[in-house]
């Protein structure tokens, strides 16, 4: 008895330490974010096989019977369950089932497939889980745990549906844990979107709840143009470069895909470094089956979604069914470790629900609606990525920037950084530099001299701030690297040279100085600590000690700062600017006196970008998250490959296909990769620009320092390489450059791209050549042999 009290009193105190923003709730051992990337457990749960004996299959004529149109215009047509023609003497519910039917061909898209109950995988649980609408995962908090509650099961969820303009509400009551949400569904002139008004949700969370639950995460039609055993097709999954996964894989061992859109949040900090990544930058999918598809975009609250993906099969789905959707997350979480216990965190989360809409976009496709099929023609990716295209131009008004008879070659230059120094016998950090403002533009002269006449050149760590590590929002050269002097020779060389120059800041983790602290201007995580950044060791990836730790910048001060940098830059005569990382970060601040949403820094970001550009010029954005393209002129950084998971077949250059002809773009660093000719090669065959890093230091001067990672940099082993380079592709990608890809087929190590001017280009891998308009270069006969020193 006294043990037990003494463990209970231990809960009380740890729940007495957390802020009132946060509610603890159940510990998950070994979970970097067990609320956002770990399944509820159900109580009720049975994974055992077990096929619904009295079950007859239904045909789609069957399930109609029952239905009624709710909407209808020139393109689609809307069904729902039709209450008014459910049997009462049997007690019978309605069905949380839609169709979408497409006029253009008649093919139907049914939100849940319709034979779910005669899976004869499934197990009674599952199949309530592919007939539902929403699936909830709920905390409850005096039993510590998570559960799963499903709308497909009516025999504990309540179903209401009301008329609404073009469409029907519904609202779930899901009875077992107190809490309903509304749903609209609503028809568009060519899409089925379904939302979620957050302050709509009521649930059991108040004093007087005898047992309070919390809304975790909500998945929205998990069953939508589910795959079946019998059916041919594959996701487009937008991860990295993206990658495509094919009905029916078999990869029953592998793990199921569920990943943040625009990565985790930064401010829950893992005790380990977490697996690398290449992360998800745009908030969609999407479902190729032969000559229909369906483009899936998370249109709003995208900040706070997860992208999740299985097939069929034991270890899988555990269902018949393969499936790809969106899951909501309602409440940030953390971790929170108690005392000593560094093994049994608690998992805490936020205690208030953010009133913010979540929105999805389903849009169906045909080979009618593709101008460049021909009869017949299966969709693909490429008209995926092309419905995308259409979508961020006519509904976020992405602007074409990308002109003719235009190759680029891009150059990061890093200028200096913090290095340890003795000073009468003691250990200093100083400011360093790496290279010079003159090292700069010997380098840029070096290059063009070298035939790189087109450049695109970012200028990283150059100011005192940037280069201590501190929040960097003035134009005032670094004396460390010439002073205003040699930087005024530096600009004046490359604007009298033609070269797009873009001055760099990356205001996410910060030392204090330059008027903002450690202790008033950093991030909160969810369990209520500072937001610190942590260096972890290559070899073990736990938190490296020996550096400094460095604090997460709050996004609430983001409109202060950018307003200053933006009047900085302007009486600087700046005409461009770029945002470094935070074109492809994203995270909150739950602190209880400023508490700020991912959705709410992602709006905060767009806003410094709309002013950025407004009062300073074009914006140079590195591997960008959706949201940032509306305000970018030049992207930097895309990947070509994805995260590699082992539940993808294949990588494809999604990101490319989608922006090519829009908006220009580059490879993230061709000397930093492990196969340098292999990534020009790939590079090609998507349509992208070459990028390199250079440094004026050698390789030993960068060690003990942050600036290590850049050990392949040294500027002498790469100027004349990366002239080569990009005279190997320049003529091609020059030819190409404003012109939308059509086709993009991969056979093994050949590589067919098509382009809407009727360029074609195709590259072959092993032969380490490419070939347009009749004629094929080689690598070989470009670049000298041995120019991968570092490889």
């Amino acid at each position: 008895m006294q043990k037990k009290r003494h463990i209970l009193c231990c809960l009380l105190a740890a729940a007495m330490m957390l802020p009132t923003a946060a509610m603890p709730v159940s510990a998950e051992p070994d979970a970097e974010s067990a609320a956002e990337t770990e399944p509820a457990q159900d109580a009720e749960a049975d994974t055992g096989s077990q096929a619904n004996p009295d079950w007859a299959d239904r045909t789609e004529k069957d399930v109609f019977a029952k239905m009624r149109k709710v909407a209808e215009n020139e393109k689609l047509e809307f069904w729902a369950w039709d209450e008014s023609k459910l049997d009462e003497e049997n007690d019978e519910k309605p069905e949380d089932l839609f169709a979408l039917v497409n006029k253009s061909n008649g093919y139907i898209w049914w939100t849940s497939p319709i034979n779910a109950e005669g899976d004869s995988i499934a197990a009674p649980v599952l199949r309530s889980e592919l007939k539902s609408g929403v699936v909830l995962t709920a905390a409850q908090i005096l039993e510590r745990s998570t559960t799963n509650v499903r709308s497909g099961d009516t025999l504990k969820t309540g179903i209401t549906y009301s008329d609404i303009t073009n469409g029907v509400k519904v609202t779930y009551n899901f009875r077992k844990i107190g809490i309903k949400i509304p749903v609209s569904y609503v028809l568009g002139e060519d899409y089925l979107e379904v939302s979620v008004d957050t302050s709509g949700i009521t649930e059991k969370n108040d004093a007087s709840a005898e047992k309070p639950v919390l809304a975790q995460s909500l998945a929205m039609l998990n069953g939508f143009g589910a795959a079946g055993l019998d059916e041919d097709g594959y996701f487009v999954i937008p991860d990295g470069s993206g990658a495509v996964i094919n009905f029916n894989n078999q990869k029953y061992s592998a793990k199921t895909y569920s990943q943040m859109i625009y990565d985790v949040d930064t401010t829950a900090v893992p005790k380990t470094k977490g697996p690398v990544v290449e992360g998800v930058s745009l908030p969609m999918y999407g479902i190729c089956k032969g000559e229909n598809a369906m483009l899936a975009v998370a249109s709003e609250g995208d900040g706070s979604c997860m992208l999740c993906a299985d097939v069929s099969g034991t270890g899988q789905s555990n269902t018949e069914y393969n499936r790809c959707y969106f899951k909501f997350v309602l409440r940030s979480a953390d971790q929170y470790y108690l005392g000593s216990d560094q093994l049994n965190p608690l998992d805490v989360y936020e205690k208030n629900l953010t009133h913010r809409k979540l929105q999805v976009r389903y849009y169906p496709l045909t080979a009618a609606d593709d101008v460049n099929a021909d009869g017949g023609k299966s969709l693909d990716y490429v008209d995926i990525a092309a419905r995308y295209r259409q979508y961020l131009l006519d509904e976020k008004h992405v602007q074409k920037t990308a002109a003719a008879n235009q190759a680029k070659l891009y150059i990061d230059l890093y200028g200096g950084c913090m290095k340890q120094r003795n000073v009468l016998g003691f250990p200093v950090f100083m400011k360093t530099s790496m290279t010079s403002y003159e090292e700069m533009q010997e380098i840029l002269e070096q290059l063009q001299n070298a035939g790189a006449e087109n450049l695109v050149v970012s200028l990283n760590r150059w100011t005192d701030a940037g280069i201590a590590g501190k929040v960097d929002f003035k134009s005032k050269a670094s004396g460390t690297l010439g002073g205003s002097s040699d930087f005024r020779k530096l600009t004046d060389y490359m604007n009298g040279s033609g070269i797009e120059w873009f001055p760099t800041v990356t205001n996410t983790a910060y030392y204090s100085g330059s008027g903002y602290w450690s202790l008033t201007d950093t991030a909160v995580r969810v369990s209520g600590s500072f937001a610190r950044i942590v260096d972890y060791e290559r070899a073990y990836g736990v938190p490296y000690g020996e550096k400094k730790t460095m604090s997460l910048l709050s996004p609430n001060v983001f409109s202060e700062l950018y307003q200053k940098l933006a009047k900085n830059y302007q009486s600087a005569g700046f005409k461009s600017v770029s945002l470094g990382g935070l074109s492809s970060t994203l995270y909150g601040d739950y602190g209880k006196k400023s508490g700020t949403s991912r959705d709410q820094t992602k709006q905060a970001v767009e806003e410094s970008l709309k002013l950025l550009k407004s009062d300073v010029g074009a914006v140079l954005s590195e591997d960008p998250n959706a949201y940032v393209l509306p305000y970018t002129d030049t992207i930097t950084d895309l990947p070509l490959y994805s995260s590699g998971f082992n539940i993808f077949d294949g990588d494809i250059p999604l990101y490319q296909l989608v922006m090519h002809g829009v908006i220009p773009y580059s490879t993230k660093a061709v000397n930093g990769s492990a196969d340098a000719e292999r990534l020009v090669l790939l590079a090609l065959a998507a349509g992208s620009n070459l990028r390199f890093d250079m440094l004026g230091a050698e390789t030993s001067d960068l060690k003990d320092t942050d600036f290590d990672v850049y050990y392949y940099a040294f500027s002498d082993y790469w100027i004349e390489n990366a002239a080569q380079y990009y005279d190997f592709t320049k003529d091609i990608l020059a030819k190409i450059s404003d012109s939308e890809i059509i086709s993009y087929v991969r056979e093994d190590d050949r590589i067919t791209t098509k382009y809407a001017n009727g360029t074609e280009t195709v590259v072959d891998l092993n032969e380490c050549s490419v070939t347009a308009d009749g004629q094929t270069r080689f690598l070989k006969d470009y670049v000298r042999e041995g120019a991968e020193v570092f490889e």
